[in-house]
């Protein structure tokens, strides 16, 4: 071990399934983590969820830790990784989406553009408030009629078709600089 690690004997006394130690170790670093968490997802309940995931490998890997660089370098590592999967798995979820709606597939030659481009609209979807969001998601990822929709957001019809113009309009704005001009009109059809 390089360096002194004040957290090594309660890692040692996790792996020996002490749960006061557990409890000592992760509420030292729990909100640390959970400013992490949040700063990387962008949203609390995600971070929470994340931070539980990483809390319980903590519980399940304690024994297998080498302390080959202190402990609260280990968690970092694994809470930033556990982020990065979770965004991973949103932006394919949003991406196998957004693929599905597409017109045409993209060019081999296109993948980078595509890749920018879905992660834009992401988030630009990200900043809609949430019912303009829901209005999109269901109007045009799920396919859902407009009265499908309005009935699954329990509001009139008028009142969802309100929330998806508001919501295409703010997206176009908020995405204006990089779509191309001729998708206006598409968007306009």
């Amino acid at each position: 071990m390089a360096s002194y690690d004040p957290d090594h004997e309660l890692v040692l006394r996790v792996a020996q399934r002490d749960t006061y130690a557990y409890g000592a170790l992760v509420g030292k670093h729990l909100n640390r983590c959970l400013k992490v968490a949040e700063r990387m997802l962008g949203n609390r309940q995600d971070a929470e969820d994340v931070v539980q995931e990483v809390c319980l490998k903590i519980w399940k890997e304690a024994a297998r830790w080498k302390p080959k660089a202190k402990f609260s370098t280990w968690l970092y590592r694994v809470l930033l990784n556990a982020c990065l999967d979770h965004k991973r798995r949103a932006i394919r979820f949003e991406t196998d989406l957004l693929d599905e709606i597409a017109d045409e597939s993209p060019m081999h030659d296109e993948k980078m553009m595509h890749d920018q481009r879905s992660y834009r609209v992401k988030e630009a979807l990200q900043q809609l408030p949430d019912r303009q969001r829901a209005a999109i998601v269901l109007g045009y990822y799920e396919g859902m009629s407009n009265q499908e929709a309005a009935e699954a957001m329990d509001v009139t019809l008028g009142s969802f078709q309100q929330l998806l113009f508001r919501a295409k309009q703010n997206l176009r704005d908020t995405l204006a600089d990089f779509l191309p001009e001729n998708e206006d009109e598409a968007q306009n059809g």
